[in-house]
């Protein structure tokens, strides 16, 4: 995508500049008529007053030209970057901005204490066999609005894939983490999804993982997921801390 708007980019540029050419040698070929033949005075007062209205015209044509390219460029590129880095069906962050972003905090972490918690949508699979994909897109939205509202300002949430979520943020000790994850929990056990009339009961699984110092994402990802299986293993809707 970098290439294509490269080459959109450097296409208006000469397009742009080849307007504004056209009409400096417009005008330098009126200039180059009047002082090569013997002409009367009024015709050359003509001429000068044509070769500066051709010149005085394009040139703002193709400056607007050149705006009205660039915003709509600008306009695509973001476009292009949201599709690249949102979930189509939640609208989190997708897998690839989850990477880069929570990479980026750890890094800047400095005394900061960065904790990551993984979500898993309980029994999901049998949602969308009981009542088919659109039930589970409408619990995969409805579980990702709950992270939204139930999560600290400035947490950075993404859907990892699947019935997968990640909730990333700042914390201040390791009670304040378990009372997020929690607080995750109640809320999305507290709502139920009604769909074609029927209830479905939506719970999840959390594994909860404190950055260590030098940690990758990798790592803290790694030992959330052991213990989000903690979790699973001990009859699910819960959390577990990793050790």
């Amino acid at each position: 995508m970098t290439n294509d708007f490269r080459h959109q980019f450097w296409k208006q540029q000469i397009q742009t500049s080849a307007i504004v050419c056209v009409g400096v040698v417009i005008a330098a070929l009126v200039m180059i008529w009047i002082g090569t033949f013997d002409l009367d005075m009024s015709i050359r007062i003509r001429g000068l007053i044509l070769a500066g209205l051709i010149s005085g015209v394009l040139a703002p044509l193709g400056s607007a030209y050149a705006i009205r390219q660039n915003s709509r460029h600008l306009a695509l590129h973001m476009q292009y970057e949201r599709l690249a880095n949102s979930d189509d069906l939640t609208g989190l962050a997708n897998r690839r901005c989850f990477n880069r972003r929570g990479a980026a905090r750890l890094a800047g972490a400095g005394r900061k204490q960065i904790a990551l918690l993984l979500v898993d949508i309980d029994w999901f699979k049998r949602v969308n066999d009981m009542h088919g994909h659109e039930a589970g897109d409408d619990v995969l939205c409805h579980v990702a609005q709950t992270l939204i509202h139930a999560s600290p300002d400035g947490a950075l949430i993404a859907r990892l894939g699947g019935e997968e979520f990640t909730v990333m943020c700042e914390i201040s000790s390791h009670a304040e983490l378990t009372l997020l994850a929690e607080k995750l929990r109640r809320a999305t056990e507290a709502t139920h999804i009604i769909y074609h009339g029927e209830p479905i009961r939506v719970t999840i699984s959390l594994g909860l993982a404190i950055a260590r110092p030098g940690d990758t994402l990798s790592a803290l990802l790694s030992r959330a997921d052991k213990a989000l299986y903690g979790a699973k293993d001990h009859g699910r809707n819960q959390f577990s801390v990793a050790a």
